[in-house]
């Protein structure tokens, strides 16, 4: 009897996983650099939720430190929150919408950073490294199931 009650707890977990996983999407974004500025771009047009770049990898035990954030006040009900619809996002790019701003400051050349975008039932997520010579390169990317690396 406990050995169909452990099983029985264990395929209910793993449903659930497949259904969580199942609701959120992966939608790819692409980090370009046009006339020295930075940008990021969707696909196609979603509403943005929350966008946050950061250091890629933080030192152990440290968080990672947020270079430019744009979200909602979780307090605020979802009614009443005005999502933008967005395709392109310019780094630095000032937006009324969002309730929580923080930044942007410098990006420095030769390091990583991570982008987070989250899109209601979808999010983006990339490294990317500003080069020296002011270019920009995604070493995870991944095409046609390999990797730009």
């Amino acid at each position: 009897m406990k050995t169909a009650k452990y099983f029985t707890r264990i395929m209910l977990l793993f449903i659930f996983g497949i259904c969580l996983h199942s609701c959120l999407r992966i939608v790819p974004v692409d980090v370009v650099m046009i006339d020295n500025e930075l940008f990021f771009v969707l696909e196609e047009e979603h509403e943005i939720t929350y966008l946050e770049v950061s250091e890629a990898k933080a030192a152990p035990g440290s968080a990672s430190k947020s270079f430019w954030l744009l979200g909602y006040d979780a307090s605020t009900p979802v009614k009443s929150r005005k999502y933008l619809k967005l395709q392109q996002i310019r780094y630095g790019q000032k937006f009324e919408e969002f309730q929580i701003t923080k930044g942007p400051f410098e990006l420095q050349k030769n390091v990583e950073y991570l982008v987070d975008i989250k899109m209601g039932g979808a999010f983006a997520r990339e490294v990317f490294i500003i080069t020296s010579d002011n270019k920009v390169i995604m070493p995870h990317r991944k095409v046609k199931g390999k990797s730009t690396e």
